[in-house]
């Protein structure tokens, strides 16, 4: 059967498409391409349907768009009506649509809640995906597409890196980036209003979420069935100050729960925070703010929202009315980022013959902790394990206060890390939701978006250029799924109906056909069919969930051709 070739419009052939994805996504600038495209011969021997760069966009830019139109929106104060502030964003009901209906992730979307173990006794619970942790077994009930949200303030200058961004993340807002005026305002004013300022553009922005969190959407799935699916929002990922910020948490304290500042310290965790707890204090402190004049009456409603360790400058967060949503159980804790990673690896080899044996042991337990905390599959012995390690920094962490080191340890960093195997347990584990990977996203949204433009009224041009490379993709993601479909090579191997040899155990496999890693690259291959690839560390603590296998002596394939099947 011959093969159907691909359709490449709105371009004229395979070479047109791969000139001008080239040309947006990895092109030496868009003068280098115009002048490229002006040379004798090079048009028509390429057979390209554009003559310059201008003609090129415009055929990519008549690509659809794959998640909605943008918006913008001006917001500014009552007192101050002439300053405005901008925030550009795009629907996020339509973005969790792309998502469902993306062809990419057929594969990968799960409906239903997973309890996983370790053997067949369920005595020992494995946390990998959000689906088989708390969270998602207590929304249970209809089709749910939890929300990870991240924000990160962005600096748009030059930077490096080489990350590429995952295609299941999806930018929705550029937020304001305008300075507040601060002539003949004050320090608690400037803050409060920064406070606000972030707070009402996140509630314009997730707005469509609440009404859809309540009464559900109507959306396509990716293999054709409509679902009634509740999107709800599941985690926040956030550096620290901005955990404090979203959550409207006293900053220096912690924002899971009621501990003091004077306390983080202490190796006890104290009563956690929760969504009516904090709007509790925020409607109290704004009705004893009310009973005064009007120009005492913020510095009142800072006064009790700070004596209660919650932030005074807000009194309407954007999460007050979201459905199945506690904002403080929704704040994710970070794993630490590369260069940290790469710092202690080397930290205890550095330290071990010039520290005293006391600091050794609180580091050793600080670092196995972080590096049990990146693991990709946790069951009930290494949250154990993880716990273990934690006391064994707790024990010894006041050496560093002996040697003068500090004078205190009421870190939230440090203090955070009592958090960690609650939020494994209701999250699962922390790659599901680690700061880093979002970082790298801001990266390729922000930082290189930023770097396309002229640097003047940057914002539309960011937009358009985030439009462009969404579109490339898009694209190519129909090529694949076109040529998926009209592929006619055989998908596989096949083997014999029945094995040569029954039922052997792995240790007889190992022996017989000299493979004595045999099990670990078995664990290795299996982990492919998972979301994210295990580490090595992870290989070599997950058990196999048997222990016999078949062995087969041959199996056969067809190789693919080796002719192009195109008429000449």
């Amino acid at each position: 059967m011959q093969e159907t070739t691909p359709n490449f419009v709105p371009f004229n052939s395979e070479l047109d498409w791969r000139f001008a994805e080239w040309a947006v996504k990895d092109g030496p600038g868009q003068k280098a391409i115009d002048h490229l495209l002006t040379i004798p011969g090079v048009q028509e021997k390429l057979g390209l349907s554009y003559n310059n760069i201008r003609a090129l966009l415009q055929k990519v830019d008549s690509v659809p768009d794959r998640t909605g139109q943008w918006q913008t929106r001006e917001l500014s104060f009552r007192d101050k009506p002439d300053e405005k502030y901008t925030i550009h964003f795009r629907d996020p009901i339509e973005a969790i649509k792309t998502l469902f209906m993306d062809p990419a992730f057929e594969n990968d979307h799960v409906y239903g809640l997973k309890n996983v173990y370790t053997d067949s006794s369920k005595s020992s619970r494995i946390f990998s995906e959000m689906c088989t942790r708390k969270w998602w077994h207590a929304i249970q009930g209809a089709t749910i597409a939890p929300i990870i949200l991240a924000t990160d303030k962005t600096q748009l200058t030059q930077f490096s890196g080489g990350k590429s961004a995952k295609n299941a993340c999806i930018l929705i807002a550029y937020l304001s980036v305008e300075k507040l005026n601060r002539s003949k305002m004050t320090e608690f004013e400037h803050r409060s209003r920064v406070q606000c300022l972030f707070h009402e553009a996140i509630r314009i922005v997730l707005e469509p979420l609440k009404k859809a969190g309540k009464e559900g959407i109507r959306m396509r799935c990716s293999n054709g069935d409509i679902c009634h699916v509740y999107p709800i929002l599941a985690c926040y990922v956030a550096d620290y100050p901005e955990q404090c910020l979203v959550t409207c948490t006293k900053y220096g304290t912690c924002p899971k729960c009621q501990c003091p500042a004077e306390n983080l310290q202490n190796f006890k965790q104290s009563p956690l925070r929760t969504k009516p707890w904090t709007e509790r204090i925020i409607a109290e402190a704004k009705k004893k703010g009310d009973k005064l004049p009007k120009d005492k009456s913020p510095k009142e409603f800072h006064k009790e929202c700070m004596a209660h360790d919650v932030t005074g400058g807000i009194y309407t967060p954007f999460w007050q009315d979201f459905p199945y949503t506690d904002i403080h159980k929704c704040i994710t804790l970070d794993i630490l980022g590369a260069k940290c990673k790469n710092m202690v690896k080397i930290l205890l080899g550095c330290l071990v013959s010039i520290m005293a044996p006391s600091g050794i042991k609180a580091i050793k337990g600080l670092l196995d902790f972080i590096y049990l905390a990146q693991y990709m599959v946790h069951n009930n012995e290494t949250l154990g394990y993880m716990k273990d390690a934690l006391k064994e920094f707790h024990k010894h962490k006041e050496y560093f206060i002996e040697i003068g080191c500090r004078e205190h340890l009421n870190l939230p960093k440090f203090y955070s890390l009592l958090h960690y195997v609650k939020s494994i347990q209701y999250f699962s584990t922390t790659d599901n939701y680690n700061t880093e990977m979002f970082e790298w996203l801001h990266i390729d949204f922000a930082k290189h978006g930023w770097r396309a433009t002229n640097q003047c009224d940057e914002f539309p041009q960011m937009i358009h250029w985030l439009s462009q490379q969404e579109k490339i993709t898009y694209f190519n993601t129909l090529l694949a799924l076109q040529k998926a479909e009209t592929s006619s090579e055989a998908s596989g191997p096949t083997i014999a109906k029945f094995p040569n040899y029954p039922n052997h155990s792995i240790s007889l496999i190992k022996n017989s056909h000299s493979a004595p890693h045999f099990s670990f690259h078995l664990k290795n291959y299996l982990s492919t069919f998972q979301n994210s690839r295990f580490t090595t560390q992870c290989l070599d603590i997950t058990f196999l969930p048997f222990t016999h296998l078949d062995v087969y002596k041959m199996f056969c394939f067809q190789p693919v051709s080796l002719q192009d099947n195109e008429e000449e």
